[in-house]
């Protein structure tokens, strides 16, 4: 069969052929679609069921997402962040007991990870 156009019909109207732009006004109504009543609503997505999700915009609080082969989307993990030793209240009375105190805060700081050493 030889057509030199790009939308028809055949088999008795049982098969239609779209080569070109679809276009579906405002107000339309397309029938046979999940949904019924001639129109069709986007499932929210979960573990079970493809569908939409919302989006916050990109600010500094977002990060990048990964969708694997299957369309299963990703985000990464959250640093673990380490706790460091207990530091206990300073009892100091002089100058020289407060900075020994502070020095063994920034010790257990760099010692624990939050705070590089050099």
């Amino acid at each position: 069969m030889n057509c030199n156009i790009r939308n028809y019909t055949e088999q008795g109207g049982g098969v239609t052929h779209i080569g070109g732009k679809l276009i579906i006004e405002k107000g339309a109504e397309v029938e046979g679609l999940d949904g019924g009543g001639g129109s069709y609503t986007l499932p929210t997505a979960s573990a079970d069921t493809l569908g939409g999700v919302k989006a916050k915009a990109k600010d500094s609080e977002t990060v990048e997402v990964a969708v694997d082969g299957e369309g299963r989307l990703y985000v990464p993990a959250y640093p673990v962040v380490p706790q460091m030793d207990k530091q206990d209240d300073s009892t100091a009375e002089d100058t020289g007991g407060i900075v020994t105190d502070f020095n063994a805060l920034l010790a257990k700081l760099k010692a624990s990870g939050l705070m590089k050493s050099e």
